[in-house]
């Protein structure tokens, strides 16, 4: 169950919450950022 979850959790959730968050970016601090953000989360890339 561990082993989905965490599948879940890095196939899934960081790419896709992490994509609607950073559209977000602009409007919460006012300006584009200056790196554009990773996904790697586990370091594998």
């Amino acid at each position: 169950m561990n082993k989905i979850l965490k599948n879940a959790y890095t196939r899934f959730w960081v790419p896709v919450m992490g994509r609607l968050i950073s559209k977000l970016i602009p409007l919460l601090e006012g300006k584009s950022p200056e790196k554009t953000p990773t996904y790697d989360i586990d370091g594998k890339n």
